[in-house]
């Protein structure tokens, strides 16, 4: 179901708040109104006799006008600026809810810059819509209007039909301007959204591009994105500002004949100088509004476009999510069974899974080994489901993976992923990144049994010290303790750890093995990794090529078999025994 234009909608659920503003707003108009009039009046009594005491009652009253105009406007405009302030909060509200139950698939094929772009430059847009948009619209109409019926009736009908002959113009040229402003303003958004991706880019890889002397080249990419970015806006307000001089050219043709045939009725008698000068006058309150209504037509156009990008992300329907009555089961205790599973991710031939057959009993190990691409993750991946596996291929205590909720079965999951990724905040609130309500002796523990404790207290702030952005602070292997500490704070009922312990030395992998072994006592446990020292002492091992079991048992029956696994682990023993001998004679 497609939603409603963001501001529509707005403006409807708030109706009654813009009636409120608009009123407020219309009483501004019509009290600057006045002022034409006693300009008008006071230009009659000059021609005649004029004493001190009329001038200063015309001024009082001019300066009671003003003032009060300027409090109303002043109160309409906080008040209509606070509600596109809510459109803002809102959407980007929605924004940030709608990523968060969209799949990881998602934001594979999405640049960060995009989406910034979108949480800030277009969302950016859509507030001005509601702010200078709505008020100089409403403005413009009452004043607008008000100010003909005063011309027309009050001064001389013909010379204001005359005066506003030129206006329907600005319609036509908001027509021929419309589409190409659009555009324009879609290549402009793109345009910010490229730049800000290598921005993003060139800051988390600036180890690589300065450990290969690349800082000339990136600077170059970024020169030709920040030129693009440059051009296309230029473009934009190219359009912009040749579509507000043609209007303000309109206008003073306006002006320029109310002047010259105003002048020649003032001097044929057929209207009185203080009707000439009230006239003037309201048209030069006419000018902002309308050529304000020209920059709402740019507003709006541009609104629109964005309005097309900002609801095609939030109309995007989440591939994994909650089947319709989904309930919760009883809780999870991770009995796990995976039954001809064949499984290929979306848009492609091959399958990264084919037909496979496991069994893990609740409290069992399992260890998947095997090289890059035959499939480790994906298995992974689909018992968290950040992929839907086929109705039926997976089950946890007898339950289809599909009929359990989403929130339930990754409660129920502590995973540590390849990419360890750590946020913005100190050591702490990352290991209690789960909301269990930890105390500080809950962290310290998940921190030793990770093996990462004693690195932590070095630090001056200990488990309050701030990390950097992803925690670049830390080390490789630190980074993947503290995800360890992460994981194991949960007390999930599976424990999941994808080649978790790949940035970590032999002899910290032992002690992190050992930490482990008390509390994979009572948990199911899946562990893949390409270090098969890692893996040995796992209860059932599946060795995986090209996405299908080659091989399966324990690791004395697999070195027996004498196939991929027993050679594989023969090379790597032999390998980290030359190493160590190296390392010796050094």
């Amino acid at each position: 179901m497609k939603s409603k234009p963001l501001f529509k909608e707005h403006l409807l659920n708030h109706k009654m708040h813009y009636v409120i503003g608009a009123v407020l707003l219309s009483i501004s108009c019509l009290l600057q109104l006045v002022i034409p009039q006693l300009l008008g009046h006071f230009a009659d009594l000059v021609q005649e006799t004029i004493t001190a005491g009329e001038i200063m009652s015309i001024a009082l009253w001019i300066a009671a006008v003003g003032l009060l105009a300027a409090f109303f406007r002043s109160t309409s405009r906080i008040y209509l600026f606070r509600l596109a302030r809510l459109l803002e909060k809102h959407i980007r509200k929605r924004l940030f809810m709608k990523w968060e139950s969209l799949p990881s698939e998602y934001f594979g094929k999405k640049r960060i810059g995009d989406l910034m772009s979108h949480a800030v430059n277009d969302v950016n847009i859509m507030r001005e819509v509601a702010m200078m948009g709505v008020f100089s619209t409403i403005e413009a109409v009452v004043l607008i209007g008000v100010a003909i019926v005063a011309m027309a009736g009050s001064v001389h009908i013909g010379l204001t039909l005359l005066v506003l002959l030129p206006l329907p113009a600005l319609t036509y040229l908001a027509y021929r301007f419309r589409r190409e402003i659009e555009q324009r303003t879609t290549l402009a958004q793109e345009a910010v959204g490229q730049l800000t991706s290598r921005v993003q880019e060139f800051c988390a890889g600036i180890r690589v591009v300065k450990g290969y002397v690349q800082e000339q080249p990136e600077i170059e990419k970024f020169k030709g994105d920040n030129r693009n970015n440059l051009e296309t806006n230029r473009k934009l307000n190219q359009s912009n500002s040749f579509f507000s001089a043609i209007s303000s050219a309109v206008v003073g043709v306006s002006y320029l004949l109310s002047v010259v045939f105003g002048g020649l009725l003032v001097m044929r008698g057929s209207i009185g100088m203080g009707d000439f000068v009230a006239f003037n006058t309201y048209l030069t309150m006419l000018v902002a509004p309308v050529e304000n209504l020209g920059k709402v037509i740019n507003i709006m156009q541009r609104g629109k476009a964005v309005d097309v990008r900002l609801r095609h992300i939030l109309d995007t329907e989440p591939s994994v999510a909650d089947a319709e009555g989904t309930e919760r089961v009883p809780e999870l205790k991770g009995a796990i069974a995976v039954r001809g599973l064949t499984f290929r991710y979306p848009g492609q031939k091959r399958a990264a899974l084919d037909n496979i057959h496991l069994t893990i009993p609740q409290g069992g190990s399992l260890a998947i080994v095997g090289k890059v691409g035959s499939g480790k993750t994906t298995l992974v991946h689909l018992l968290l489901r950040l992929y839907n596996p086929p109705k039926g291929a997976i089950t946890i205590d007898g339950h289809d993976i599909m009929d359990i909720p989403l929130r339930q079965l990754r409660e129920s999951v502590g995973f540590v992923p390849q990419e360890h990724m750590l946020f913005s905040t100190t050591i702490g609130n990352n290991i209690a990144f789960h909301p269990g309500g930890y105390e500080q002796k809950d962290i310290q523990e998940a921190a030793k049994v990770a093996q990462v404790y004693d690195n932590i207290v070095e630090f001056p702030g200990k488990f309050d010290t701030s990390l950097g952005e992803r925690g670049v602070s830390l080390s490789g292997g630190q980074r993947q303790r503290v995800s360890i500490a992460r994981a194991l704070i949960k007390e999930p009922s599976v424990l999941v750890f994808d080649d978790s312990l790949s940035a970590v030395d032999a002899e910290t992998e032992e002690r992190i093995l050992a930490g482990l072994k008390q509390v994979m006592k009572d948990r199911t446990t899946i562990i893949t990794s390409h270090r098969l020292s890692a893996i040995r002492h796992a209860d059932h091992i599946i060795v995986m090529d090209h996405g299908r079991i080659v091989e399966q048992g324990n690791h004395v029956s697999l070195m027996r078999q004498g196939g991929l696994y027993a050679s594989t682990y023969n090379k790597q023993t032999m390998q980290a025994g030359m190493e160590g001998a190296l390392g010796y004679s050094q």
